[in-house]
């Protein structure tokens, strides 16, 4: 029952009625009210919420709601009620929805796109010619790039990092490369996208898993700073599953960064020695002399629509700078690269900048070089009078495997070992040596669950 007015109906004392109909039209809204409406405020809200246990069962069954006033009509999600209208939902689904500050929130599937081009050099089709990694790596670059876009609402997202990156299948010059990606996690304004790529084989005319990776971005605002990007919402267990695996990967990004951390201490490498397979060899290089650098300046091709140089371009130079150095160190010219590791982008390079790439060899195995690039920016000098930018400065860095091949395209033995004569190369062989070991024992629970997933002719990914 109505509880009765407590001062009787005059001019400045409207009917319950107006106040009812004031009050729903400001719940709806979400305006401000004014001190005597209310009542009204509050017997619209009774009448409301009956309305809405019709329409929600859930609002019927949780004692506490709250309107939640949709962001995105554009959707597919089910979650999602008719334009223009608020819904009432429990407070699980009041605190996601808000979890970026009430910015608006996207699906993965909204963000879903893929790319399929015809890789490598058309006069090389058929001769089974592997293409090189830096090819590849520009391809999924520009596939990840346009996820983020969408999902960010803003062409201006730069590439971060590159996450542990495996070439799984030989990818040949002229082969169909087919590559899904959408956004998997986003942050304040960061966004992790996964590219899974696969390519179709023409004896069997069926879709070959290939090759998947974890790409970083940051969406940058009309002033070129970090801005906010939409939350995501996700719909489906798979979706869960790989926001969970991407978690566990960032805890064991952090754990392999404190004992990365911990060989800087004094007295960490005491009874540090080479691995077994390093012993034994004939011939030995010192580390400092496997180093070799590069120098490169650009042209307007090179950039992409920031006005920077674009990061698939500089991807591709420093796999070549790896594959150079280990193929120096091994004087073999058939060397592949099979997986690259933890590639970070720190500064813009920008077009009158100077390109200085240094490729050195930190770890040997059996069949695999391990080989760290770094790139520094150097800064001409009309630059620096003019801007104030510092004339060197790092920009990027990655770490490639390289693999050992005969001519006939099997595993070759090394057959060169490594030796570290001062503090400064035995600390890098330590580290090079216990990040191949750190994920080597955890790579079950490093790698992706999407690895596998995929059957024969399948042509899109299940997320797609």
């Amino acid at each position: 029952p109505r509880p009765p007015l407590s001062r009787p109906r005059s001019r400045h004392n409207p009917t319950p009625s107006f106040c009812r109909l004031v009050g729903l039209i400001a719940a709806a809204s979400g305006t401000p009210m004014l001190g005597f409406f209310r009542r009204g405020a509050s017997l619209a809200a009774r009448s409301a919420n009956k309305t809405y246990q019709s329409l929600e069962s859930c609002a019927a069954v949780r004692p506490r709601c709250y309107p939640v006033r949709v962001a995105d009509q554009s959707s597919p999600s089910s979650r999602q009620p008719p334009s223009g209208r608020s819904m009432w939902r429990t407070r699980w689904g009041d605190s996601r929805a808000l979890s970026t500050g009430g910015t608006p929130s996207k699906t993965p599937k909204e963000s879903w796109s893929f790319a399929a081009e015809i890789v490598g050099n058309a006069s090389l089709a058929g001769k089974g010619i592997r293409i090189s990694a830096g090819e590849v790596l520009k391809v999924i670059d520009l596939a990840a790039s346009y996820a983020a876009a969408l999902h960010a609402g803003t062409p201006t997202c730069t590439t971060l990092a590159f996450d542990h990156v495996e070439l799984l299948v030989p990818i040949l010059h002229g082969d169909l490369l087919h590559l899904d990606s959408r956004v998997a996690h986003v942050g304040n304004s960061s966004i992790i996208v996964q590219v899974v790529g696969r390519k179709k084989d023409l004896l069997t005319r069926k879709w070959i898993y290939t090759v998947e990776a974890f790409v970083t971005f940051v969406a940058l605002g009309p002033n070129q700073k970090p801005t906010k990007v939409p939350a995501l919402v996700t719909e489906t267990e798979e979706e869960e599953e790989l926001r969970s695996f991407l978690l566990l990967r960032k805890l064991l990004n952090e754990q392999y960064e404190t004992e990365q951390s911990a060989l800087h201490a004094p007295g960490a490498l005491k009874d540090f020695a080479p691995d077994t397979v390093n012993q034994g060899h004939n011939e030995y290089v010192r580390m400092n002399d496997t180093t070799i650098m590069l120098r490169k300046n650009f042209l307007p091709r090179a950039l992409n629509h920031l006005g920077t140089v674009f990061g698939g371009d500089l991807l591709e130079w420093m796999d070549s700078a790896a594959v150079a150095c280990a193929s120096h160190f091994t004087r073999n010219q058939h060397l592949i690269t099979i997986a690259m590791d933890r590639v970070f982008f720190h500064k813009p390079i920008r077009p009158t900048d100077v390109l200085e790439l240094k490729a050195t060899l930190a770890y040997s195995r059996r069949h695999c070089l391990q080989v760290e690039v770094q790139v520094d920016v150097l800064t001409p000098p009309w630059v620096v009078e003019a801007v104030g930018r510092v004339g060197e400065n790092r920009s990027h860095r990655g770490r490639f495997h390289v693999l050992s091949l005969s001519e006939a395209g099997y595993k070759q033995p090394v057959g060169v070992g490594l030796s570290m004569q001062d503090e400064e190369e035995w600390l890098r062989y330590a580290k090079a040596s216990h990040a191949f070991n750190f994920w080597r024992n955890r790579r079950d629970s490093a790698k992706s669950f999407n690895r596998g997933m995929f059957g024969d002719g399948v042509c899109h990914a299940p997320w797609g």
